[in-house]
């Protein structure tokens, strides 16, 4: 419990450092010198230097929204509205502090393959908070696709900076994807980089 009081200290101390856009890897000593921040603790607890940070953010994160969203969804029957309310909700949370928010998108944004990594894992624990019982094709095609839309709603929010434009949008592709036999042929497109061509045969992604 203390060394995890002390880690969230430390990342509370680098908190105008994220707010800026002033930290990075290549003046961590001179920052932790300023903040007071023992290098010896800060290397302990993230020995990634950024990319630990973002880590710890991520985490965080994600405890936060499963607290949140913990007792609102278990009374929604239809899928499609408990993950859009659980997208809308991240969403909501970054929205709470851009400058930090945008501080690690942006991050992530320039490492694509840590970002999908992320997001698949962030994907894997919605459905299991779900109580998904998919297995084999589709227990795989619902994370990949979830992990897509995660990532289009947290880019398309970074790019407009705009809360209410962002639940439309979130709200839009899970419509095509409840929708997706009538609108098979422009989903298509979205698909096509994460799923094989006879993808639209096994999917049951919403119900």
């Amino acid at each position: 419990m203390v060394n995890n009081q002390k880690e969230k200290s430390i990342f509370t101390k680098l908190h105008s450092e994220f707010k800026n856009g002033t930290f990075n890897n290549f003046n961590i000593n001179s920052i932790l010198k300023k903040k007071s921040i023992s290098e010896e603790d800060f290397y302990y607890f993230f020995p990634d230097k950024t990319k630990s940070l973002c880590n710890f953010f991520l985490s965080n994160l994600q405890l936060k929204l499963e607290k949140k969203i913990k007792n609102k969804i278990k009374n929604e029957k239809s899928i499609s509205k408990r993950v859009n309310f659980i997208l809308f909700e991240l969403i909501s949370l970054l929205n709470k502090d851009k400058a930090i928010s945008l501080y690690f998108l942006n991050y992530i944004s320039r490492k694509p393959t840590y970002l999908k990594k992320i997001s698949i894992k962030f994907s894997d624990r919605v459905w299991r908070l779900l109580e998904d019982k998919s297995v084999d094709f589709n227990y795989y095609t619902k994370r990949l696709i979830l992990s897509q839309i995660l990532i289009n709603s947290i880019l398309y929010w970074r790019g407009s900076n705009d809360l209410n434009k962002t639940q439309v949008f979130i709200e839009k592709q899970i419509f095509l994807l409840g929708k997706f036999g009538y609108y098979k042929t422009n989903f298509k497109k979205f698909i096509f980089k994460i799923a094989p061509k006879n993808f639209f045969t096994k999917f049951d992604f919403l119900h």
